[in-house]
């Protein structure tokens, strides 16, 4: 032990002789580790820890898929859930939740709130308890009987300031008196976002539906039952529904998910590895940086080592040696990584929008926790091991006889020659995957803003409203306050277009929400089959407020009353996709399937489509409907103004208040920010893969140029004999450029089908970017050439100002 702590003093004193090598290498360093670190803790808050209660691990979610119509998660049907309550045996309990939106109205302004519909069981099944008062009860589930509700902490605080006495207070909730029975615990929103928690009561008719998908379930598995044994037998279960209910179970299958992967989503996943590989290519190339750093500042020891050979120091010895050194290079550039770490998660904190954030699993954990610093700990240590056990090992080879004769020239100087050109190829490959990465997925978000522009959304003002059904419950009532809604918001100063939509483009942040429809004349080929598309309620002039252009027929009119025969226009992708070959013009459709209530509509009209969605890559088929033939509850409101549309929202809010002073407007928000909150983990990506591009990138730089001005010095002697023969200055420049070009192109040749391969992987997570995109594979490669000339021609200049006599004397 006392001599390890000698190495560790020597070293010390090394790292301080030789200042400028150790500062360079603690930066390359910090800047990979600190990545690394902060990198973690997202990982740990998205894939290891997102759940806001403990014992995770045994809770499962089970959903709904649609492989043939990439339908990844969906909610299953109310008589689907109570069967599986009697039949499965895996799981201690099942619960169900549905969402839904309240207005919280009559002691205060009107809000609107995230609100969950859940089974009694709910908590008790996740382990949690409320800080004031109790979980629902069975008999609640009764229709009737459901007029209480659970508070969230924050809720709680913001708007009763947290009032101790709240319970057993009534509160208003869309118009009707609910009792308040609990408070629950800070930081608990499960299911996200949830503000406020109601119970799931449903009627006995509503129970026995198959066909309306809206419940999601969770469960707790029993002791000793492992997932994979629950999933086969759920997947048992739902292969004997799907045969023996084939209308409305055939084509979906059971997709049984731990609660981690459930709440965190697929995609976020994808991007999340992706950024940890991608971290770990950056602490790789430092890596390498540190190890040509390591060669240059060993190499001038050569004769201390064969000196303590000689004197009967073992090979194993020198080797501790530098190893401690470089492990004390890790450790200073791990505590610099630390600083970067903890200014990058603020940072990513910072520019998160609090209306994104609260739907993100996991977001509110992020934070250097003591994870994050044994992670840190233990990369340090790692880095510090494969940056320098190469230098350690060859340093230690050396023949005490021939380094004290000829300085350390010879078959290791040319081994260290080689390792280190290995090392500037591995250094300049993966910088350029990460380049052409970074290039890739700020390619696709550029292309996701710019297929929003044809409707300039930067003017465009949208906001929120949903009527309750107790005041709103006729079709007459919901339709007298949508026209008279409009009629006083399109007067308004500054207004040039008043319009209603269901739900806008990028409204649902990445998610699609459609609904099934039947066609006139075209029942399905095979039971389950399932034709679906996004079903929007609109006022006339919708379109012309989006400028979406008419193909064939006409547009909607006002004249499309509630007299008057339903009609609808389609887009242009539900046309070519049920309609092939033929007109549409004079089809007839309906929303649900053939038996549904509702009337047939007459297709009058083909419009373009609207990307709606970046998860999205095809258009996705649109119905649309004029809102006088169906009122709806919900719905957008959207303005044109000719200037800042956020000067509009006082406006805006009188004169709704003046119809209705108990609604809520909410979501208020620009449609370019809708758009780019939509769209913010593309954003965060694409800025956080240009950051590591262009840290790879100097960090490549810093390597070439390291061991091109080594080599320089090393081969002083060779260039002082070549000018002495008559070599001239762009000979000699030729020379070293020559040498530091060829390890950049082969690493240029090297990396560039590792980066297509990764190119060819992305598409799938990629809008509107080829795999094969010019700049990204054309203009990327000749960036990276051109630092790494210029790194290459900085030591080749020196070179070529050698004095020959000084040149010849070196050693």
């Amino acid at each position: 032990m006392f001599s390890i702590f000698q190495d560790v003093q020597f070293g010390l004193r090394m790292l301080a002789k030789h200042r400028l090598a150790t500062l360079v290498s603690i930066v390359a360093l910090a800047l990979g580790i600190g990545a690394n670190t902060a990198m973690f803790s997202l990982v740990e808050a998205f894939l290891l820890h997102p759940a806001p209660f403990e014992n995770s691990d045994r809770i499962v979610a089970l959903v709904d898929a649609r492989p043939q119509q990439n339908i990844d998660m969906n909610g299953v049907a109310p008589a689907t859930f109570f069967d599986w309550r009697k039949e499965a045996h895996s799981f201690d309990q099942l619960a169900a939740y549905a969402w839904d939106e309240l207005s919280l109205t009559g002691d205060g302004h009107p809000q609107k709130v995230q609100a969950f519909k859940i089974s009694a069981n709910l908590f008790a099944m996740l382990g949690v308890q409320p800080k004031l008062g109790r979980v629902f009860s069975e008999d609640e589930e009764a229709p009737g009987e459901d007029q209480e509700i659970i508070l969230g902490h924050a809720l709680w605080e913001q708007r009763y300031a947290s009032d101790p006495n709240i319970l057993g207070k009534s509160i208003k909730v869309d118009g009707k008196a609910y009792t308040v029975v609990a408070v629950m615990t800070k930081g608990f929103d499960f299911p996200m976002p949830a503000e406020v928690w109601v119970p799931l009561a449903l009627s006995a008719k509503d129970r026995e539906r198959r066909d309306n998908r809206w419940y999601w379930v969770v469960g707790r598995l029993k002791p000793g039952v492992s997932f994979s044994e629950a999933a086969a037998e759920m997947q048992g279960i739902a292969q004997r529904q799907a045969e023996a209910y084939p209308d409305t179970n055939k084509g979906w299958q059971l997709r049984p998910m731990p609660i981690a992967e459930f709440m965190t989503g697929y995609l976020t996943r994808q991007y999340t590895i992706l950024l940890m590989g991608a971290v770990g290519f950056v602490l790789l190339i430092a890596c390498a940086d540190v190890a040509n750093v390591q060669f240059a500042r060993i190499s001038g020891r050569s004769n201390e080592f064969a000196v303590r050979t000689a004197m009967g120091g073992s090979r194993w010895r020198i080797v501790r040696q530098l190893l401690i050194e470089s492990i004390l290079l890790s450790c200073g550039g791990a505590a610099l990584g630390l600083l970067i770490a903890e200014w990058d998660l603020s940072m990513i904190l910072a520019h998160m929008p609090p209306d994104v954030a609260k739907f993100i699993a996991g977001w509110k954990t992020i934070r250097l926790d003591s994870g994050a610093f044994l992670f840190t700990l233990a990369i340090a240590v790692v880095s510090g091991i494969i940056s320098g056990i190469a230098p350690s090992l060859l340093s230690s080879r050396a023949s005490v006889s021939e380094t004290l004769k000829e300085s350390g020239r010879g078959s290791v100087s040319r081994a260290r020659g080689r390792l280190r050109g290995s090392l500037v190829v591995a250094e300049i490959s993966l910088a350029l995957v990460l380049l052409i990465g970074a290039g890739l997925f700020v390619k696709n978000f550029q292309g996701l803003v710019a297929v929003n522009e044809s409707y300039a959304p930067r003017t465009l003002l949208t906001m929120n409203l949903t009527l309750p059904d107790m005041q709103y419950a006729t079709p007459a009532a919901r339709l007298a306050f949508h026209e008279q809604m409009l009629e006083r918001l399109r007067v308004l100063p500054g207004v040039q277009s008043a319009a209603i939509v269901t739900r806008p483009p990028y409204a649902e942040g990445g998610e699609v929400g459609q609904s099934s429809f039947s066609i006139e004349g075209q029942p399905s080929v095979q039971r389950g089959e399932l034709r679906s598309a996004i079903i929007e309620t609109i006022s006339p002039n919708y379109f012309q407020l989006l400028n979406i252009a008419l193909r064939q027929g006409r547009l909607l009119s006002d004249s499309d009353g509630a007299e008057a025969p339903a009609v609808t226009v389609i887009s242009e992708s539900l046309a070519r996709r049920y309609f092939p070959g033929e007109n549409p013009v004079g089809k007839h459709i309906k929303v649900g399937d053939m038996s549904a209530e509702r009337p047939w509509m007459t297709v009058v009209g083909v419009v373009d489509d609207v990307h709606y969605s970046w998860i999205e890559k095809q258009d996705v088929p649109t119905i649309y409907g004029p809102f006088r033939q169906a009122p709806p509850y919900f719905t957008t409101i959207m303005l044109r103004t000719p200037g800042d549309p956020l000067q509009l929202i006082s406006a805006v809010r009188e004169q709704v208040a003046a119809i209705d002073p108990d609604l809520p407007l909410y979501n208020i928000k620009p449609m370019d920010r809708v758009i780019t909150e939509s769209i913010i983990g593309i954003a965060y990506v694409a800025a956080m893969a240009a950051v590591l591009g262009g840290i790879a990138l100097v960090l490549a730089s810093v390597g070439i140029f390291g061991v091109m001005s080594y080599s320089v010095s090393e081969r002083a002697h060779e260039i002082g004999i070549r000018m002495s023969l008559g070599a001239q200055t762009a000979d000699i420049l030729r020379m070293v450029l020559r040498s530091g070009m060829t390890l950049t192109v082969i690493g240029l040749a090297i990396g560039l089908p590792i980066a297509f391969a990764l190119a060819r992987a992305l598409t799938a997570l990629l809008f509107g970017v080829e795999a094969i995109d010019p700049f990204s594979f054309i203009g990327l490669p000749l960036l990276l050439a051109a630092v790494a000339a210029l790194a290459c021609y900085l030591p080749a200049r020196r070179a070529a100002r050698l004095d020959p006599l000084k040149a010849l004397r070196y050693e």
